[in-house]
């Protein structure tokens, strides 16, 4: 994703005019943001033919991330569409019982994901007849891209996949302008993003306090659902 950031970069900032010159009449914002996002879950039997297999789940919760937003707006309507693209990570670091394979055994189990959320939204502003404060509502589509980290004692599980997930989010936002060209926003987002991961251990066997702890020696499948509500805050900039 980084080309994606770094093209939208230089077409805001190095050529703005260009880039709207087929599409005269309209304006552009861009925002970079904070966001915070309350719980996620891993599933890491997706596949069970048991429900209650399937339905067990590690909770992740406390999500932090970054992320830039552009708006595209018509200065004469309320409507306008946004394009975001997010960056999300959590991860738990900690000694717990490991099963894969023959009895439990207690090691150090770094567990988490990595997902890029990439939205199209249509939205609305709320006339409020106040040049300083804007409230949207809205909603859209997106694109989601998962990475799965798992160690166990120092031995990794790699990706064998490049899994994207498909969904829709609804969005709340509220600006408040600090200067004709600059405002503070805060932003609500609710998403329910589902990947499906495949990760092989890349050792049979790791050795922790003595012990052979046996690990998987085929490609096993994980579901992260990142399912909680997003809070974001951030720094708008009008661009034209």
């Amino acid at each position: 994703m980084r080309w994606l950031l770094r093209m939208l970069t230089v077409l805001v900032i190095a050529h703005p005019g260009e880039l709207f010159s087929q599409a005269s009449g309209w304006s552009l914002s861009v925002a970079a943001k904070a966001n915070y996002t309350t719980t996620s879950r891993v599933f890491n039997n997706p596949d069970s033919p048991s429900n209650d297999l399937r339905s067990q789940y590690v909770a992740l919760d406390n999500v932090y991330g970054a992320g830039v937003e552009l708006r595209f707006k018509r200065p004469d309507d309320n409507f306008f569409i946004s394009l975001s693209v997010e960056y999300l990570s959590k991860h738990q670091d900690q000694v717990q019982s490991v099963a894969f394979v023959g009895p439990p055994r207690r090691a150090p189990v770094i567990d988490g994901f990595r997902l890029i959320p990439v939205e199209i939204g249509a939205n609305v502003f709320i006339p409020l007849g106040s040049e300083k404060v804007q409230i949207s509502m809205g909603g859209g589509v997106g694109l989601y891209y998962g990475t799965r980290i798992l160690s166990v004692a120092g031995v990794d599980a790699p990706q064998q996949n490049k899994p994207v997930g498909y969904g829709i989010h609804v969005e709340s936002s509220f600006d408040y302008r600090v200067i004709p060209r600059v405002a503070v926003r805060g932003e609500m987002r609710f998403r329910d993003p589902e990947v499906i991961t495949e990760n092989r251990f890349n050792k049979p066997v790791v050795v922790y306090n003595g012990s052979n702890i046996p690990l998987p020696a085929d490609a096993f499948r994980t579901r992260i659902n990142v399912n909680g509500l997003s809070f974001g805050l951030g720094v708008v900039l009008d661009i034209l």
